[in-house]
């Protein structure tokens, strides 16, 4: 019995880390993809309504339904978050992600980027109370 218990909580445990192996692939292909990386950075200051996305990424390169379809997949990896407003959604990278990973890779090859990082600003307050 006690053989048991033990294979089915490694089995649980393997299952539990595939799943996360899966969601880092998940964020990094979106991070590896040319447009996603565009649309990513598009909001690396501040949140931008679909539109504002499309002026940044550039109206000659993408139409404007496939920046919402790109925002969609986006949103459903949990990699960017929306406010609505109004008819307008206002999209920004989520606060679920410590985004300083993404500054620091430009860094290293010689781009410096500004990215709020959300998650590292909340995590800095908290070491100083």
């Amino acid at each position: 019995m006690k053989n048991l218990n033990i294979r089915q909580n490694q089995s649980l445990i393997a299952e539990r880390n595939l799943e996360i192996d899966h969601k880092v692939l998940n964020f990094f292909s979106s991070l590896a993809d040319p447009t996603r990386l565009k649309i990513l950075l598009s909001m690396a200051e501040k949140p931008k309504t679909v539109n504002e996305i499309y002026d940044a990424v550039g109206k000659n390169r993408m139409t404007l339904s496939a920046i919402s379809h790109q925002l969609r997949q986006l949103s459903d990896l949990n990699i960017v978050s929306f406010e609505k407003k109004g008819k307008e959604k206002s999209f920004s990278l989520s606060n679920k992600f410590c985004w300083c990973i993404l500054r620091d890779a430009f860094k290293q090859f010689g781009n410096n980027i500004k990215i709020k990082c959300k998650k590292c600003s909340n995590l800095n307050k908290e070491e100083l109370n």
